[in-house]
């Protein structure tokens, strides 16, 4: 059974039926907003069916978590993965693509939606999490330091990485001056490269 699951996942009309539902969700979502759309509104945009739509995601809130994924490896991942092995360059682009996709996200999101925040929070450090431990993991090599786990190394790093970008959410709704992307990843690399270097001797600082 688990064996068939994973091959309906990698089917390619299963795959394209998943895209077609989340490009559907993502333009109702910049039209709509969250709360406005319904299951129906993104299942006439697909054309497809509303079991089809039950067979991809549970509902709603399950389909804005598939998305804010999809969104996080395109406007993330992907760039930071395609940049080259993992080093001091690597991270503080991760740091940069994580406060600019915040930024857009704040954007587009209405402020009668900031009920999804905590679901966006949980969603994105997560998504945050697995990169970092991941990458981590690609230069830890016989340099960790045995006192401290890898995973609680990521878990700490991808918080206070999200933390800035979240952060920015308070501000910009307070209406105050919020440094660029780029300074605001500069200053944030500096903070934290001592701790890692300290948790992760192997980590290249150049």
């Amino acid at each position: 059974m688990e064996q068939r699951k994973i091959n309906e996942r990698e089917d390619p009309r299963v795959l394209r039926t998943r895209h077609l539902l989340l490009q559907a969700f993502s333009d109702l979502y910049s039209e709509k907003g969250f709360h406005a759309m319904t299951v129906q509104d993104i299942t006439d945009r697909a054309r497809v069916n509303r079991g089809t739509f039950y067979s991809h995601f549970e509902d709603k809130s399950a389909i804005l978590e598939g998305w804010l994924r999809e969104q996080f490896q395109q406007r993330v991942a992907n760039p930071v993965l395609s940049s080259g092995p993992w080093s001091l360059s690597t991270f503080r682009l991760l740091i940069q693509r994580v406060v600019e996709w915040l930024t857009q996200l704040h954007q587009s999101t209405r402020s009668a939606e900031r009920s999804l925040i905590p679901l966006v929070v949980t969603t994105l450090q997560e998504a945050l999490f697995e990169l970092l431990w991941q990458g981590f993991k690609s230069v830890a090599g016989s340099g960790l330091d045995q006192q401290i786990d890898l995973e609680t190394v990521a878990m700490v790093t991808s918080w206070a990485i999200f933390g800035t970008g979240f952060q920015c959410f308070h501000q910009w709704d307070e209406q105050k001056v919020v440094s660029p992307p780029g300074e605001l990843a500069s200053q944030v690399t500096r903070v934290l490269m001592s701790g890692l270097a300290q948790a992760l001797p192997a980590f290249p600082l150049k």
